[in-house]
């Protein structure tokens, strides 16, 4: 059973273009997506999501202003003509940021992709690393980064306690 050893105490770990975004779980034993490998390799997932804020709301209200001007332009221009559609407004705001993944046995980890989300009241994002932990770890901790910098927020995870590590 995996267990949070310390965090933020709201997990709020970052602020990305004046959203804060939160720790929402991980996962020690996720399956790679079929983009990173399509024999489906275990590897750690990372999920993060955008706080519903007044921010937030106004992102999502001018995002359905923007796509119901796109919806207009495809009806009178066509499909080929009505240029692409607006990108989610979560998108940009949660793919600043991730982490650097260690545990106590110095394992390397690696980012091998992941995606977002962020119209609606969800913004969330799911970042994956490769490999999942060894087995003899004890201790995961999560340093998460905005743009490759450090926040100065990270999350320790203890891997075991006598149980088979999993979801949190």
């Amino acid at each position: 059973m995996t267990t949070i050893v310390a965090a933020p105490g709201d997990l709020i770990i970052g602020v990305s273009d004046g959203v804060s975004v939160r720790f929402a779980g991980i996962n020690v034993e996720a399956r790679q997506p079929p983009m990173a490998s399509p024999d489906g390799d275990s590897c750690i997932q990372i999920m993060l999501e955008g706080v519903n804020d007044l921010e937030v709301r106004r992102r999502n209200q001018q995002h359905a202003r923007d796509e119901a001007a796109w919806v207009e332009r495809r009806r009178e221009l066509g499909t080929q003509n009505a240029g692409r559609y607006p990108p989610l407004p979560g998108d940009a705001v949660l793919q600043r940021v991730r982490a650097r993944v260690t545990d106590d046995l110095g394992t390397s980890y690696h980012w091998i992709g992941g995606h977002t989300s962020g119209t609606g009241s969800e913004w969330d994002s799911s970042w994956f690393y490769f490999p999942a932990p060894p087995r003899t770890a004890s201790l995961l901790t999560l340093t998460f980064t905005l743009d490759d910098e450090p926040t100065g927020k990270e999350c320790v995870i203890r891997l075991r306690d006598g149980q088979a590590p999993g979801t949190l």
